[in-house]
């Protein structure tokens, strides 16, 4: 028997369930939610499908459900949170002997993040005595979710956190949670300079219940030096962190002092 534990509301999913009656006929295939009965495939009858109004439930008609002498597989659509609870398929073979058998599932129906969390507040360069601050806000969700800071590679420590912030709001039923990390961290004691002078600052998002629910923005900033404060490059990019900041060549001359004069300035 297979049914997902944790899903989206937006999620169109599969319900099945696999048998062996070895040599006895199917009589019938039952899907229940809780103690109702929302679906019966019963090959000797007709109409061969039948399906019972049940609260949470919409079967998915875009495609033909798939039940046969071994498999019965249905989809559900229009999720919501009274689609949550605990089903059942339950098998029963011919006479004499109408074998009977029965698995359980449970599956929990949620808002899940769609999209990446998103930074804000960074500038395009830093000096090394500099602090650098910033805020990772997440997607919306109805668990809780996990924020992290990166470092060029390196998990931010708590120490340059501050307490994570949240806001909630009710729709559809659902309690959705946004979290927002803002982080101070001194530039001087998290990054080293034989990285190109940029550094690569990255947040990751991830719900604990679903491992794979996994989501990062990326960015990448410059590392000035005092003297070439004039310099800069950087900003974010939830995809691959690809600068959005463009350095441009300026060259001046004094032609009366013979002197030519090369400035790099960044713009957007």
């Amino acid at each position: 028997m297979n049914v997902p534990e944790v899903v989206d509301y937006r999620d169109t999913i599969t319900l099945s369930c696999s048998y062996d009656l070895g040599a006895h006929q199917l009589n019938s295939v039952k899907w229940y939610k809780g103690n109702k009965e929302f679906y019966r495939y019963a090959p000797m009858l007709f109409p061969k499908v039948t399906t019972y109004p049940v609260e949470g439930i919409v079967i998915a008609t875009d495609r033909p459900t798939i039940c046969n002498q071994y498999l019965c597989s249905i989809r559900l659509t229009e999720l919501q949170r009274s689609s949550s609870g605990e089903f059942r398929c339950e098998i029963s073979g011919d006479a004499p002997e109408f074998k009977l058998a029965n698995g359980t599932r449970n599956m929990t129906v949620e808002v899940l993040p769609q999209d990446d969390p998103t930074i804000s507040g960074l500038s395009a360069s830093y000096l090394p005595n500099e602090i650098i601050v910033a805020n990772c806000t997440s997607d919306r969700s109805s668990l809780a979710t996990r924020l992290l800071w990166f470092i060029n590679g390196r998990t931010v420590p708590m120490e340059y956190l501050q307490q994570q912030q949240e806001t909630t709001l009710e729709s559809d039923g659902f309690y959705l949670r946004y979290r927002t990390l803002e982080m101070h961290a001194p530039v001087d004691k998290l990054v080293q300079r034989e990285l190109d002078n940029v550094i690569h600052i990255k947040c990751m998002a991830s719900v604990d219940a679903i491992p794979s629910s996994g989501r990062e923005a990326k960015a990448v900033v410059a590392l000035r030096s005092h003297r070439s404060s004039l310099f800069g490059f950087g900003g974010y990019s939830r995809a691959a962190g690809r600068s959005n900041i463009v350095p441009r060549l300026v060259v001046s001359s004094n032609l009366k002092n013979g002197k030519l004069f090369l400035f790099f300035y960044a713009t957007a």
